[in-house]
This record gives C-alpha cells, sequence and structure tokens, in this order.
C-alpha cells in the first residue's frame, strides 16, 4: 500500500541516546534490509554525525534525517557538513524562541534555503500561544511541519492537526503513541475529509482493531495519496514493534 511507502522514522538514537551507536546501526540495518519499503530514515543528532559516519562500511550509507541543536544556526552548520556514508535526507530544527514563534520560524526558513532541495525539513512546531502563525510562514516556504506526539494528549495532536490540515501543510509526527499508529491514521484521514475535531478525537481514542482494519483496507489509491500528501512521516524507537502491529491487525501483509 502507498499509504505505508517510506512512512516510518527509525528514533532510536534520540529517543533513546544511552544505547550502544554500533547496536544501533546493525538493528537499523536489520530492519532496512527487512522493511525497506516502510522505513525511511534513522533520525541522528547533529552533533553524533562524524561518531555515525565512522562506524559505517565503506561500502555503504545510511539514510538520515538530521535533529539539529541550534536553531537557524543549526541548519547552516548540516548544510557545510561533510560525511561519507551518511545520506542526509532530512533535517529536523525546532523553534526555539517560544516568545516569538513567527520569528524563530523566519530565520529558519531563511537558513533552510542553504540546504540542497533533496533534503526534506520538517520544523518542530512547540505548541504554545503564537505557534499557528509559525505555520503559515513554514507553508509559504514550501517545508514541512512536525508535531511532538509523545507531548501531547489526543485533543491537543487533534487541534494541532487540524489546523496543519487546514493550512495545507506537509508534517511528520515524532514520538510515541505506543504502537496506536493505526488510529491516527483513520483521524488524519477524517480531519483531511472535513470532520471536526470532536469526531477525529474519538476516532484517535479507537481501540478495535478489526473497525480499523475494515477501515484501511478499504482505503483507495486516492485517499491513501491524499493522507501521504499530509502525513510525511511517523517518528518511533519502535519501528518492529509498529510494523508487527500492523501486520498481526491486517493492515500490513505478512513478509
Amino acid at each position: 500500500m502507498e499509504l505505508f511507502d517510506s512512512l516510518f522514522d527509525d528514533e532510536t538514537l534520540v529517543r533513546r541516546p544511552e544505547n550502544a551507536l554500533p547496536g544501533v546501526l546493525a538493528r537499523h540495518g536489520e530492519l532496512r534490509r527487512a522493511y525497506r519499503s516502510l522505513l525511511a530514515t534513522l533520525v541522528v543528532p547533529d552533533r553524533r554525525l562524524t561518531e555515525i559516519a565512522r562506524q559505517i562500511p565503506p561500502d555503504a550509507s545510511v539514510p538520515v534525517s538530521v535533529i539539529t541543536s541550534g536553531g537557524a544556526g543549526g541548519l547552516l552548520a548540516v548544510a557545510r557538513h561533510e560525511a561519507p556514508r551518511v545520506e542526509i535526507a532530512a533535517v529536523e530544527p525546532t523553534l526555539r524562541d517560544l516568545d516569538d514563534l513567527a520569528g524563530s520560524a523566519a530565520r529558519v526558513v531563511s537558513a533552510a534555503r542553504e540546504l540542497g532541495p533533496e533534503i526534506t525539513v520538517f520544523i518542530e512546531l512547540p505548541y504554545v500561544p503564537g505557534w499557528e502563525g509559525a505555520v503559515e510562514l513554514i507553508e509559504a516556504a514550501g517545508l514541512c511541519g512536525k508535531i511532538a506526539a509523545s507531548n501531547a494528549g489526543p485533543r491537543q495532536l487533534v487541534e494541532q492537526l487540524s489546523i496543519l490540515i487546514e493550512a495545507d501543510l506537509p508534517f511528520k509526527i515524532a514520538g510515541s503513541r505506543n504502537g496506536d499508529w493505526s488510529s491516527l491514521l483513520l483521524a488524519v484521514e477524517a480531519l483531511v475529509a472535513g470532520a471536526g475535531p470532536d469526531d477525529a478525537a474519538e476516532l484517535m481514542r479507537l481501540d478495535d482493531h478489526d473497525r480499523i482494519s475494515d477501515a484501511l483496507s478499504n482505503w483507495n489509491q486516492t485517499t491513501q495519496s491524499r493522507v501521504r500528501r499530509r502525513l510525511r512521516r511517523l517518528g518511533t524507537d519502535q519501528v518492529q514493534q509498529a510494523i508487527s502491529d500492523l501486520t498481526m491487525h491486517g493492515e500490513l501483509p505478512a513478509s
């Protein structure tokens, strides 16, 4: 299904930084070999790019999404970074000036122009007053948004999704949702189709796997494309569990 193509980002290194790097890279390689069509990138902190490059065999490369640590300046550092065997496919800055999110967004947008057109930019939007204004600037620049799901309850998450979808801003959802990705997909599709926040929040709480599986299996190509035009990535440190859950409940065919 197009719905799951390159959907998952492996966030093990940022969610569980205590894990030994060689083991994380080995496990990510296993996941990529087993689920190449489902896996997008390994998410990495910018300060570890050189360390990661040293651990990758000379005849291999790893697509990564870089969490930048310095706002707009962090993006400029990534633009200048050269790390053999590390393929920078995306960057993920966060708006850091909580008193002026629009100004922070403008600076990040300006710095993002230094990146190559092949690099996707997912800008994390803190849920603080004024964040809607930042959405408009990001959309106008042709970049993408990012929501930290681990920091949001269903109602807040629906509110954020609704605003991003109304603004036609593509986005990534990062962080743990206890494996509850299928109901999230239903909620996104409902919002795209014009459902209200209450109905979408109810779908997000849905725990009926048969109903969820039936709904997803009936999505045609148009519906799948409509969802993925908005929802570009799901980030999790439990990629194997997420894929196993989707397979067990019938959303993905068994390999």
